[in-house]
């Protein structure tokens, strides 16, 4: 495979240079990467807050998530409110004291985006889109593939 593809479906350098990006913000605020990628999530997420909703999206253990969103409950970052058609589910929502730090969170993601896609015109944009989608499916037909071996 072309090294240039497979360095992108590593992810480790783009993995890197986010971590660089949002050091300060870590940092600033004694926060952990997942607890960064959490409140990034959620700004974003609408009704799609629940910690299984945090999992799909980020790829992470649900040990690791409920462990980050505790945290994130006691130092006033997020709320905690149950489902109320389905106890078995908390959704979770962004304090006042957090929107501060989304917004930093926001503005540096919206930098490095704007000057990783620098140069890349609308079509190569929908293109790439287009392309990442079928990956992304065809990943989640593999690791499904995988996990019904194991049953």
């Amino acid at each position: 495979m072309e090294e240039k593809i497979e360095i992108l479906l590593r992810g480790s350098q783009f993995k890197k240079l986010n971590e660089c990006e949002m050091a300060e913000i870590r940092k600033s605020y004694d926060l952990k990467r997942i607890e960064i990628e959490i409140l990034y999530f959620l700004s974003k997420a609408g009704e799609n807050n629940t910690s299984a909703d945090i999992c799909r999206r980020l790829k992470a253990n649900k040990g690791h998530i409920s462990q980050a969103v505790d945290n994130l409950c006691k130092r006033n970052y997020l709320v905690a409110i149950p489902d109320t058609a389905d106890r078995r589910y908390v959704h979770y929502h962004i304090t006042e004291t957090a929107k501060e730090i989304v917004q930093e969170i926001t503005r540096k993601w919206n930098e490095l985006t704007q000057e990783l896609f620098m140069g890349i015109t609308k079509e190569e944009m929908e293109e790439l889109k287009r392309i990442a989608g079928k990956m992304g499916k065809n990943m989640e037909r593999m690791m499904k593939q995988e996990e019904n071996k194991k049953e």
